[in-house]
Order: structure tokens, then sequence, then C-alpha cells
């Protein structure tokens, strides 16, 4: 069940030119009339100076709709970073697997109900990273006192004339307009007149907007990372509660929010802390501690070492799934059988029969990189990994 030898092998589309651009586009509208595969694309900027490259991951819906608003039978965007001309370089089609629908803090509660666990003492850890504004007088919505601060640290008019202002500058680079056309403007005009909170710019909208204007710190001595910088503008306060086999076993859905003592926001329980004694403080390190956005499918993603069965190749991983019951009874990556853990192909030999050699849970690390989707077997067979950016 959890073996890369059970799942089903991409169908693979490569060099794609002029010459075969419509052929490929009728194969793809028949291959996506269903909703049976997740689509994974590879942009390519077809400048020599340039050479950038990223990833799109598309559901079946979304890939169908791009294909039918497809201009002069071309696959053709403009490079985020120079403006020239891309293309899909490589697209793959995965068939999109069946997952637990139960959302991951309840299936690790109810890993935690399992009487091997009565020998720790269990708590819950909440982080609370709501937006706390800091304008005087303060904003009242807190999407724009955010993109204040994007203006601010973000913002990098390209336009000619520049623009006086991020707002300005947002606005002329929005393409959400281009989509939605009268239809969008009537439904803000609906949300303005019934007062209720202003739509916020789409998802690709706003994520082309971020990427094109990169994070530059105006703090001296600068901040390592965004995060860092955001650090002021963020509440900052964690708290953790006990949670006893009673508590456990009795265990409802909202018992995962609380609220902030300090913000007077809702909060959702970030991971859940096993102790062999009780701990003095939240900055005790646990014995076991699971992450709640690093569970899914009743496994947990962890850092793992591998090593190729057809030939000698070993190679280290940031997206080893293993059993999340193997997780928590702290069982050795050796110990571990290949129903344990989701299978990795040996990029070398192209094996796929290997061995997970060890593994060490995740850390978080000082720079935010992108999720490399096209690594990730959840993104590309189940479903888009989400990151609380905790």
């Amino acid at each position: 069940m959890t073996s890369l030898n059970s799942l089903p092998i991409p169908i693979k589309i490569d060099n794609i030119n002029d010459q075969n651009i419509d052929e490929i586009l009728q194969r793809l509208k028949q291959l996506t009339r269903d909703e049976k595969y997740r689509i994974y694309g590879i942009w390519s900027c077809q400048s020599r100076e340039c050479s950038h490259e990223w990833e799109s991951l598309y559901t079946p819906g979304r890939f169908r709709d791009y294909l039918d608003k497809t201009e002069r039978h071309s696959f053709r965007r403009k490079c985020w970073s120079c403006g020239n001309k891309v293309q899909f370089s490589s697209i793959q089609l995965y068939e999109q697997q069946t997952i637990i629908k139960e959302s991951n803090i309840t299936q690790i509660v109810r890993q935690l109900k399992s009487t091997s666990n009565n020998n720790y003492l269990v708590y819950g850890h909440w982080v609370c990273r709501n937006w706390k504004c800091r304008h005087n007088p303060k904003c009242q919505d807190k999407s724009k006192c955010r993109d204040k601060w994007q203006y601010q640290h973000r913002w990098q008019c390209q336009h000619n004339p520049r623009c006086k202002k991020g707002e300005q500058c947002r606005k002329r680079m929005c393409k959400c307009h281009v989509k939605y056309g009268r239809r969008r403007q009537d439904q803000q005009n609906r949300a303005y007149n019934s007062k209720q909170r202003p739509l916020e710019h789409e998802r690709h909208c706003q994520s082309k907007w971020i990427k094109q204007n990169e994070w530059k710190c105006k703090h001296n001595p600068e901040c390592k990372t965004e995060r860092e910088c955001q650090r002021e503008w963020k509440c900052q306060h964690e708290w953790q509660n006990e949670y006893t086999q009673e508590k456990i076993k009795g265990y409802q859905k909202n018992d995962s929010r609380q609220q902030c003592e300090e913000c007077k926001e809702m909060s959702t329980i970030s991971s859940f802390r096993l102790y062999t004694q009780q701990p003095k403080d939240t900055n005790e390190t646990p014995t076991i501690e699971i992450i709640c956005h690093l569970e899914w499918n009743n496994h947990y993603r962890v850092f793992g070492k591998w090593n190729c069965c057809g030939c000698t190749e070993s190679w280290p991983s940031s997206f080893t799934w293993i059993s999340l019951r193997k997780f928590v009874d702290k069982i050795s990556g050796e110990s571990l059988n290949q129903v344990d853990y989701y299978m990795q192909n040996c990029k070398v030999c192209q094996s796929s029969e290997n061995k997970l050699l060890e593994y060490t849970p995740l850390k978080q690390g000082e720079s935010k990189k992108p999720h490399t989707r096209g690594s990730c077997i959840r993104c590309l067979y189940y479903d888009t990994c989400r990151d609380t950016q905790i």
C-alpha cells in the first residue's frame, strides 16, 4: 500500500515544441477529461542569458481551465525573472490516489490513544503567530496591514513612470480582473455594499507579485530571514497544556483551537509533545515531538538517509515519509519494513528496491526555500502540502 512500487508510473511528455504542440494539446485534453490525474509541469525560460526554471502543480480542473484558455496553440508565458518568453519543457501526469479524509490532528490523537503511549506525559503545544498591527492609528483590516508591510519591505516598482505608492503598483500588476472580468467587479461591489471583508487577490496573482518583489530587510543589523524580519509584527506567545488519557479519549475537534492570552486571537495547536517526566516550561526539550503539519495519511515526514539496492548510490532526503506509529514508537530506520515508508527511486539506476538506513526529525532551516513539489510524493499523487509557516 505504501510502497512506491504500488503507485502508477507517471505519464511523461517531453520535447515540447512548435511542431508537436497541437498534437500534445489534443492528447492532454483527452487525458484530463475526468478527475484522474494531477499535472506537474516545468517551465523553462527560452533566453540563454537567464535559463530560469520553475515548477507548477495543477489539479485536473485547474489544468482543464488552463487548456481552454491557451491561446495560439502554445504554452508560452513571460519569465518572472527576465520578462522573456518561457514554455513548458516537461509535463508529467500522476494518477491521483485516495487519501484518509480525517484531519492530521485527528490522526495524531487516534495514535496517541494507543496503550503503548501510557508511559508518556502528553502536552499540546500552541505557537501563536497571528499578525499584530503596529501602525498608529491601527489598521482595521489585517490583510491591508500585511500589505503595508509588503509594500515597505518587498515593493520594487518596475513601471515607467514609477508608482508613488505600493498599493498603486500592486493594482497595476494585478491580473485577477483579466480572469474574472465584470463578474469579479460585481462581487467586489456586493462585498463593499454589504460591508463585508474586501476580496483578496487570487493565489496565483499574489504569488506572482511576491516572486517578482524580493524581500529586503530595512533593519540595522539586517535580519537573516524574512520570518525574523516579521517577528515584531507577529504575536510570539507560546503555551502548552497537558492532555491526560481521559482528555485524549474524549477529544473533540474544537479542542485543537485555543485563544491566545496576548493577542486574544484563536490559534490551532502546533504540535504534540511527549515527555517522560513533568516539564518545567515550554523550553524543555520533549522526548518526542509530533509537529502537526508534518503528519499526513498516517505517515510522518522526516529526514532520511537512503541506500540503493541496485547500485552503490546513497542519498539524503527531507521528503521521507514513514509510518506515524513507527515514529512514535521510536523504531530505528534499519528495523523498518518496506510497508512502513514510502519508497524512493534511485536517481542513478532508477531502481525502486531501495533501503531506508536511518532517519531523524526534520529541523526548521534558517532560510525559507520554496517547497520542491517534484520531489514530494504527497504533492504529486495525493494533495498539495500546506506549510503552517511557523
